[in-house]
């Protein structure tokens, strides 16, 4: 497996070093109406500090020079591109941006050491300094990010990233210590038992449980390796994966991510090659099978992420998280799921999950406040936004005998919606409610009347209410951020069917949608980029 990793790694290596390290700065501008400023630098320094680590470990795995001379390169050109964040007023709107790149650097830094004379070792430090002692003076120590209301997604990336470079710099530089006792104290305050809400979800969205974890664990695995000092141990109560088990559809091959692919309920960017290496490390740490048996379902490990999302002057969102899956993968962790559940409810974010098995591209199902997912055969087979008639807010429960799985939402009229799995192939959506409805599938599906298969093996049929119309490239999903003001570039531009459902006279609409398990393997599906 790890050969398999440093495939991947290899392979995106050589990619890195078909790109040119960054020269200019691109400082921030006001008035930035649709943020456009604000993702250029942020996906700017993402993609600049996911080279330079991707190429960081690279070289530091496999010891190619040619890795380690281009990363080395690429620490040096954003060290001088950067540099100038040092300056100028320090707020949150910077922060969360200029965090991650003081990270990329520090890991750079430490990969690469001795690639670096040491007049550049020395360039590199003063960089860093000059940044985290700004950030650490202006920013860090205010009531405002210092205190207890400051824990979730900003935060934990923030000060991370800013206790990553502390610990490149102990022993170096004497301020580093201060700030890492500062850093390790926000940890165990506040970041570790309030990041998370109390059943383990993450309030902000499924995706940013992800990257909260990610950065839990960059800092937490490097403060064990460089002090000794182990927090997985005491707060091991906080760092729980029910999220992504609940959430994990279907394998994960190279290639660009889709909407709900692998993971349901989630955004292209956030799908299983976003939390393979997380549930690697929790494998490791905590020894949990299932982890390890989810993350390797991931078969672009080692890879660095190239996203769907391009700023119109064309900065790409990069996630590297391939070196991270190299050094966290144990193989002496069994992978297998005997004795995990196949239910989950998460109260505190109105999301309830059932899945069939443990088997890759089994039926799994989510419902989040009114958008419903259902994963069959390896590909979302039914998605809707809009499950309720407007102004019903139902109140929803869970049960599960083993045999049969049920997420029921209604009020005091009834029930509104009922998502019932019968294990093991069946699951049956029961919806009332006037008026149409629609929701789009992936794959390629065919459709006749009421019914929609996908192969031999997924079956759809509308027993009560009538496909109304199928339009094959009717859904295209909105492809922007910043709440729909900046308009991205999609290096995939995909469309997908989508089908309106007009319910019975009496408001009624029944779903069944069937899944084949004879051979657990899903269907072969386009993963082109």
């Amino acid at each position: 497996m790890h050969a398999t990793i440093w495939n991947n790694i290899r392979e995106s290596a050589e990619w890195c070093l078909t790109k040119t390290p960054r020269k200019e700065w691109i400082g921030p501008l006001a008035p930035d109406p649709v943020y456009e400023n604000l993702y250029d630098r942020f996906y700017a320094i993402m993609g600049d500090l996911a080279i330079t680590e991707h190429l960081a470990f690279a070289y530091a795995v496999g010891g190619d020079r040619r890795y380690g001379d281009a990363g080395r390169a690429w620490v040096l050109a954003s060290c001088r591109a950067w540099q100038r964040e040092a300056d100028g007023a320090v707020d949150g709107s910077k922060a969360y941006a200029v965090c991650r790149l003081l990270k990329g650097l520090a890991v750079g830094y430490d990969l690469l050491y001795d690639q670096f004379s040491q007049a550049e070792q020395e360039e590199v430090r003063k960089t860093l300094v000059g940044i985290a002692r700004r950030y650490y003076a202006d920013y860090f120590t205010s009531p405002a990010i210092a205190g207890p209301g400051f824990h979730t997604h900003h935060a934990i990336v923030e000060w991370a990233s800013f206790g990553v470079v502390t610990l490149a710099l102990l022993g170096d530089e004497p301020e580093a210590r201060d700030w890492l006792e500062a850093t390790v104290k926000k940890f165990e305050d506040h970041l570790l038992p309030s990041g998370l809400a109390p059943d383990g979800a993450q309030t902000e969205g499924a995706t940013f449980w992800a990257s909260t974890m990610q950065y839990r664990l960059f800092f937490m695995d490097a403060l064990r390796r460089v002090t000794g000092r182990d927090l997985f141990e005491k707060h091991a109560r906080f760092m729980q994966p029910d999220l992504a088990l609940a959430s994990i559809a279907a394998e994960k091959q190279p290639g660009h991510n889709r909407p709900d692919q692998t993971v349901i309920l989630s955004p292209s960017y956030g799908q299983l090659d976003y939390y393979a290496p997380v549930l690697l490390a929790l494998a490791r740490e905590y020894r949990w099978p299932v982890c390890q048996h989810l993350a390797l379902w991931d078969h672009s490990l080692g890879r660095i992420q190239q996203t769907r999302y391009v700023t119109p002057h064309g900065e790409q969102l990069l996630f590297e998280l391939g070196g991270y899956a190299y050094v966290w993968f144990d193989p002496s962790v069994p992978a297998e799921a005997k004795h995990a559940k196949l239910s989950y409810s998460f109260p505190s974010v109105d999301e309830w999950y059932v899945r069939a098995s443990w088997q890759p591209g089994d039926l799994v199902a989510g419902l989040r406040k009114e958008q419903l997912v259902v994963s069959a055969g390896g590909q979302p087979v039914l998605a809707s936004q809009g499950m309720y008639s407007a102004g019903d807010l139902p109140k929803k429960s869970l049960d599960d005998d083993g045999s049969t799985a049920g997420i029921r939402s209604g009020n005091t009229d009834g029930e509104l919606l009922t998502v019932l799995l019968e294990r093991p192939g069946r699951l049956v959506i029961r919806r009332r409610g006037a008026g149409q409805w629609q929701w789009w599938s992936d794959g390629d599906p065919a459709r006749e009347g009421n019914r929609v298969t996908w192969g031999d093996r997924v079956r759809l049929h509308v027993k009560t209410g009538t496909i109304e119309s199928w339009e094959p490239g009717g859904y295209i999903p909105e492809h922007a951020v910043a709440g729909g003001k900046l308009k991205l570039v999609d290096p995939a531009p995909a469309t997908y069917p989508l089908a309106t459902v007009r319910p019975s006279n009496d408001g009624e609409t029944v779903i069944e949608i069937f899944y084949d398990r004879s051979d657990v393997t899903p269907p072969e599906t386009d993963l082109s980029p």
